[in-house]
């Protein structure tokens, strides 16, 4: 099972617009993500993982 560290950097892969999920590269492997705040994270946008729901990560600018 895998261990997410949170705090950690993820790269933004795919855009992560409010609301919607994008895509992170994140521990060499690439991952659904969302931001709960009201941004738009653009591609190659370096974010910190907050946590976890289910397999998509919470990620912050």
């Amino acid at each position: 099972m895998m261990t997410v560290s949170y705090l950690e950097k993820a790269i933004v892969e795919e855009e992560i617009r409010p609301n919607k999920c994008g895509l992170v590269r994140f521990q060499s492997s690439w991952w659904p993500a969302k931001c709960d705040r009201k941004i738009t994270l653009k591609p190659g946008e370096v974010v910190r993982v907050v946590g976890l729901d289910n397999i998509t990560l919470i990620v912050k600018a």
